[in-house]
């Protein structure tokens, strides 16, 4: 993969907090698709508060009064367990540091990229209090479906919602039972069934990728352990689906993303089967796309590459967009040819 010279695409400054008491934290881990004649990327915004010395904040939806709220609580409380910069533990409770929402932005070549004024998903009810994160886009049956991360004190699960024009959204509800994430829809049902890959947490084996069906995109069943992590080395810890599988006539094409021990996020290039997806053909031995410009080796998370958005050209041009750093958003180019050959060497 081939780094756009224009990256960072996207940066927390360029755009506005939804409150003069907030401020974008990050700009991260876009679903992408082409909508008419534009790239659209739905980027997760992470809101947080203004940094005060010796405070620690939480910003989170409250569904009772249907707002965002602000909890501050000073550093050296007795009841406070400071974690790292993304959250904290207050009176026994886990409290995030930032609240993302996911926000339109629309591009006519690839890369240059203007927000919506306002998110497409915002936390608005009690199982995204803590905020909508890490969509997948899959156009299926003419109409456009999202899969996000939905994140409360109920636990981390996904929730499914549909767009006809990326202006509004209708929530179908959350899928999957806590804890999961990392959802995608594949493009097409598969004898006669909606398939989808989705990663519960798993107590022996690590975060894996799973593949699972549905006879109607809301009631999931018929579970297959796909993908499991390998001890020692870069997929050692976890490993999770991206962007939604391609089909090629070598069998569905994904770009997954895995993590070491370390907690260093790479990509790879995965091949499975056409008719039984949770079947893999072959995958690549080593990352196709690893870490290592600046924007990805230093930010809110170092060391990590994450995509969950592409765009392919009908002449084979693969466009990878990405989280960098849990802090920005970047482009990569590759082909069709590139990535089946990479996943064949597996």
């Amino acid at each position: 993969m081939q780094r756009l010279p224009e990256n960072p695409l996207i940066s927390p400054g360029d755009l506005q907090p939804t409150r003069s008491d907030l401020r974008v934290l990050c700009t991260l881990n876009p679903g992408a698709v082409r909508f008419g004649d534009e790239i659209l990327m739905l980027v997760r915004v992470g809101e947080a508060t203004l940094e005060e010395k010796d405070w620690l904040s939480a910003v989170y939806f409250d569904p009772e009064i249907g707002d965002t709220k602000v909890l501050r609580v000073r550093k050296d409380d007795p009841k406070t367990i400071a974690g790292d910069n993304r959250g904290f533990i207050f009176d026994g409770s886990p409290m995030l540091t930032s609240m993302s929402h996911l926000r339109v932005a629309r591009s006519r070549d690839g890369k240059k990229f203007t927000f919506d004024p306002q998110p497409l998903v915002y936390p608005a009810t009690p199982y995204e209090t803590y905020g909508c994160e890490d969509v997948r886009i899959t156009l299926l049956d003419n109409r456009y479906y999202l899969t996000y991360t939905a994140v409360s004190q109920n636990g981390i699960t996904v929730g499914l919602a549909v767009t006809d024009d990326f202006l509004s959204v209708e929530r179908l509800g959350i899928i999957f039972q806590p804890t999961q994430k990392d959802v995608c829809i594949f493009p097409e049902k598969i004898r006669g069934k909606y398939v989808c890959r989705n990663r519960p947490e798993g107590a022996f084996t690590g975060p894996s990728i799973w593949t699972s069906y549905s006879p109607d995109l809301i009631h999931w069943g018929e579970y297959h352990c796909t993908l499991k992590p390998t001890s020692g080395t870069w997929e050692g810890a976890r490993v999770g689906c991206g962007a939604p599988p391609i089909k090629t006539e070598d069998g569905w094409l994904e770009i997954y993303h895995a993590a070491d021990e370390s907690g260093r996020y790479s990509l790879g290039a995965m091949l499975s089967d056409l008719d039984h997806p949770e079947q893999i053909i072959r995958r690549s031995a080593r990352p196709v796309f690893e870490p290592e410009a600046p924007y990805e080796l230093t930010g809110v998370y170092g060391n990590c590459v994450f995509c969950n958005g592409l765009v392919t050209d009908n002449d084979g041009i693969i466009t990878i967009y990405y989280g960098a750093a849990d802090s920005i958003c970047a482009g990569a180019v590759t082909t069709l040819a590139e990535m089946i050959d990479a996943a064949k060497k597996g």
